[in-house]
């Protein structure tokens, strides 16, 4: 059971002064996104704001209730918290929960880029590597280690404004296992050169 409409377009309108907010399916109802991070959720007809850092203290110190999720049986509190029907009658207090929900989210994300630092930091890459994997969706370092370096290439590849070749293909393999290209281990380094040639030859035929 979801939200209706009008309560969806009511969130939004909240949010939109933070970017464009986006749905992803998510715990059996779907959450909601803004610069690439959680902010709320909408499961079995209740809306919860994501509650981390400060924020989680702010709606944990004035009772708000936590989302209880169970999975294979198991009881899981979740850090997030209900926004009671009162709330949505004083959009001034609903902000309030809404501003502290979105600037957590941001520091949380900060602090997590900070500890495993930016893509652009790798070894192999710099601020054109890193735009270039943002702009096919591939925005940090967990996430590029996650899809590996023959999926990156391929979405590189449908971004045709970027430099291709082995070469590329090198920098990234070597960015996710922490070498320069120039030192790949010479196993690692056969298997991407005869990949490459397989998927080279596919392109052109």
């Amino acid at each position: 059971m979801m939200i209706p409409e009008q309560k969806y377009r009511y969130l939004a309108r909240l949010f939109s002064k933070y970017g464009e907010m986006k749905r992803k399916n998510h715990f059996g109802g779907y959450c909601l996104i803004i610069d690439h991070a959680i902010v709320g959720l909408v499961i079995d007809g209740e809306f919860y704001l994501r509650g981390c850092l400060f924020a989680q203290n702010h709606f944990e110190a004035i009772g708000l209730k936590k989302l209880i999720y169970k999975k294979k049986g198991v009881l899981l509190e979740l850090r997030y918290y209900c926004i009671p029907d009162k709330v949505w009658q004083y959009e001034s207090r609903f902000l309030f929960y809404v501003d502290l929900t979105y600037q957590a989210a941001m520091e949380e994300q900060l602090l997590k880029q900070k500890v495993e630092g930016r893509i652009k930091d790798l070894p192999n890459m710099n601020m054109a590597s890193e735009r270039a994997l943002g702009k096919v969706g591939i925005y940090h370092v967990a996430e590029l280690k996650l899809i590996g370096a023959k999926a990156c290439y391929l979405k590189l590849r449908q971004y045709n404004h970027y430099r291709l070749g082995i070469k590329l293909l090198f920098e990234l393999a070597g960015a996710i296992a922490g070498y320069h290209s120039s030192v790949l281990p010479h196993d690692l380094k056969q298997e991407l050169i005869r990949w490459y040639h397989t998927v080279d030859c596919s392109c052109s035929e």
